[in-house]
């Protein structure tokens, strides 16, 4: 975008602004909270050294209880988000078929999308982060990449001149030029071809993450800023795509840049200093910035969704937002209204108890083992020698009687209470989280037996586990796939095929217009499958009763097997039944398909009679019968009949409809009767031959619509 120089410097000034505020909110607030929660996740000994100093010379144990139910919560979170029910489902906001067909085709390519991102790694991480550090940052966007290929056509000269143009125009260097042996031209060429065209998902660490300090929502904040640390080599790379302007002004102007305590935390080993001799190594912060900024003259004009990125005081790239907002989404097991980084965690959740138990149990152990190797009272004038006993030798030479020059120290013994204070910790951890042993399947011993009682243990601890999985779809999940449906739509250009586990689907970029609803599932937890099985098969019975009156019918019964097929963890629920209402499209088609052939085979067969005997003779061979050409005489007669009688009656009735049947020798024609409907003169080649001059059609010849009936004989004709 060009812009003056003014008001590129009114941007990097405004831009600046916005970075020391969000960079100082960072440091001061973010960071120091989230490294203390690593902390306490890591169970950091350096960490509890300074929290019990005392304690830490003697014993350096640490309890893991953050880290320990964090674990156990990944799984169960895991199972909900990847099972076989899409926690979030893409319907159509119009509600008509066509609509619905639309979003279908956009939850499938979605769900591809994912897949090709590797999306149950990068949510595992997203979800993790969120949990420890209380928020989880991924960042979406377009990722297009193009390839070199060669290509080879073939062409007439005078198509060749008007391509060879055309080509230069569109950057499509033509490699060779030789005559075809089949005529024409072979055109050899190279193009870049697309191929890549889809969503990249990326998971974010917090201390390349900015915002402003004062938006209490992140899709609403005027400030956000992806912060990265690189080379001026990769600067370089993204010049020479066209990507970035500028960047030897940044090589000139460039200083080493300030890495965070969480930076250098996350890695011990970075290199402040690199190699100046080598200037491609040299690192530069770039902060890709998503902001509202005023590109008008007027003061009072609206603000403008734009990005910019800019490094060392220099814009290297400005352009408008077609995102529309920010390309990040987050995660939080806890919701404030009033900050995007909760003050609170699920780990302070715990925080308290981990440092409760890891001083207990190092009291615990320092006590145990000064029991185990309690201390000696000694009388240094009955020993011969004291370095007997400081040199813990196998044999003590004592003086007269040993117990008055050796007696041990009695030792404090263990109080009850410590572990009645260890349970009560357990307690309280388990009613703040809702990680208890029924759920991770560790507690063998309960005294509760039986199976509803374990289950409704089980569902109640649940519900803490089922609430942060609900705010999860509610937030971060639901704003993904509004973002993804967004993104399909702006730039899926062209016609894709995707790969289900029932075959391939072929997507057009009208199939992705219009606007959908996005709807999360209900019931989503672990344990909530178990009970939705059991609501099904009451749902089976009702259904039962329901089909006795006509309520309930095959549509019906896929849709609950559909369900059950899904919530036992099926995915691929063709492979197990049939959808009715495509039997019905199928039968469809195939009676549509059977009515053209039966009416094919009435046109032949009209056609067949009223062709010259020997064709018809060939005709009757090739089915099986025996046939001769005596046996097409009285036909051929009874047509010629017919004819004279349809003239005749066309010219009585020309003259008052009367019937005259002088000169004709014969009765009227019978047109409805069995006179036209038989076929004269064939017999099948099982029949036995009847007696008489002629003989009359089977009755099955019917259906070939043969002419009239042969002389006076008898049908003769067995049906084949």
């Amino acid at each position: 975008m060009k812009i003056t120089d003014a008001k590129r410097d009114s941007i990097i000034g405004k831009l600046k602004q916005d970075i020391d505020a969000a960079n100082a909110y960072y440091e001061d607030t973010v960071e120091p909270a989230v490294m203390e929660r690593y902390a306490i996740f890591q169970a950091d000994k350096g960490y509890y050294r300074k929290m019990f100093p005392r304690l830490s010379k003697r014993c350096e144990i640490v309890s893991t209880d953050v880290q320990d139910t964090i674990e156990s919560t990944m799984p169960v979170l895991m199972k909900t988000f990847f099972g076989s029910t899409d926690v979030v489902t893409i319907q159509g906001a119009d509600g008509t078929d066509a609509d619905s067909d639309r979003a279908e085709k956009m939850q499938e390519l979605i769900n591809y999308e994912l897949q090709q991102n590797k999306f149950f790694m990068k949510f595992y991480r997203w979800a993790k982060d969120a949990l420890i550090t209380n928020l989880g940052i991924i960042k979406v966007d377009w990722d297009r990449e193009y390839k070199e290929v060669e290509r080879t056509i073939t062409m007439d000269a005078e198509a060749y001149a008007a391509y060879r143009p055309q080509a230069e125009q569109m950057g499509i260097q033509v490699e060779k030029v030789e005559a075809s042996p089949t005529g024409g031209i072979n055109v050899t060429y190279r193009s870049m071809e697309l191929v890549k065209n889809q969503p990249r998902v990326m998971n974010v660490m917090a201390s390349e993450f900015r915002f402003s300090p004062d938006a209490t929502r992140l899709e609403d904040a005027d400030f956000v800023a992806h912060r990265k640390i690189v080379s001026l080599d990769y600067l370089r790379m993204q010049q020479e795509a066209g990507l970035y302007d500028h960047v030897e002004e940044v090589a000139e102007k460039a200083v080493a840049p300030h890495y965070t305590n969480l930076d250098i935390q996350n890695n011990d080993d970075i290199d402040e200093q690199p190699n100046k001799t080598d200037s491609g190594r040299q690192k530069v912060e770039l902060y890709e910035c998503y902001v509202k900024l005023n590109m008008s003259d007027d003061p009072d004009g609206r603000l403008v969704p734009m990005i910019v990125t800019v490094s060392n005081g220099i814009i290297l790239r400005l352009e408008e937002n077609t995102y529309e907002r920010n390309p990040f989404f987050t995660l939080s097991p806890r919701v404030d209204p009033h900050h995007i980084w909760p003050e609170s965690g699920f780990t302070d959740l715990i925080a308290q108890v981990q440092h409760s138990k890891t001083a207990i149990i190092r009291q615990m152990i320092y006590n145990i083992a000064q029991g185990n190797d309690s201390k000696m009272a000694i009388d240094p004038a009955a020993l011969v020698d004291i370095n007997d006993v400081l040199q813990n030798a196998q044999f003590i030479r004592v003086k007269g009687n040993v117990n008055e020059a050796i007696q041990p120290l009695p030792a404090s013994q263990l109080q009850g209470w410590t572990f009645n204070m260890l349970e009560y910790l357990d307690t309280v951890k388990e009613n703040r989280t809702g990680i208890t042993k029924y759920n991770q399947g560790l507690d063998s011993n309960s005294l509760n037996k039986t199976a509803t009682g374990i289950s409704i243990i089980t569902q109640q601890s649940n519900q803490r586990l089922e609430l942060i999985a609900r705010i999860f779809a509610e937030t971060g999940m639901t704003e993904l796939f509004r973002f993804l449906i967004k993104l399909n739509q702006l730039f899926v250009n062209q016609a894709l095929v995707i790969r289900l586990t029932n075959g391939p689907m072929q997507i057009d970029p009208s199939d992705l217009d219009g606007s959908f609803d996005l709807l999360v599932n209900a019931g989503m937890g672990a344990g909530a499958k178990q009970t939705n099985l059991q609501n099904l098969q009451l749902v089976r019975e009702l259904s039962t009763q329901l089909a006795e009156v006509g309520l309930s019918g095959p549509q019906q019964w896929y849709n609950l097997a559909k369900r059950i097929i899904e919530e036992v963890g099926f995915k691929n629920v063709d492979d197990f039944i049939v959808d009715p209402s495509q039997m019905a499209a199928q039968m469809q088609q195939a009676g549509g398909q059977d009515s053209g052939a039966e009416d094919n085979k009435t046109t032949i067969r009209s056609a067949i009679t009223d062709a010259p005997w020997q064709v018809q003779m060939q005709f009757w061979q090739k089915l099986g019968f025996e046939v001769t050409p005596d046996m097409f005489t009285e036909q051929t007669a009874q047509k010629v009949l017919s004819g004279a009688a349809d003239a005749q009656a066309k010219a009585d009735a020309s003259r008052g409809g009367q019937w005259n049947g002088a000169g004709i020798g014969a009765q009227p024609p019978d047109r409805g009767g069995q006179g036209s409907r038989n076929f004269a003169g064939v017999s099948s080649a099982n029949a036995q031959p009847q007696a008489g001059a002629g003989f009359g059609a089977a009755q099955q010849a019917q259906q070939y619509g043969a002419g009239a009936q042969a002389g006076g004989g008898a049908p003769g004709v067995s049906s084949y």
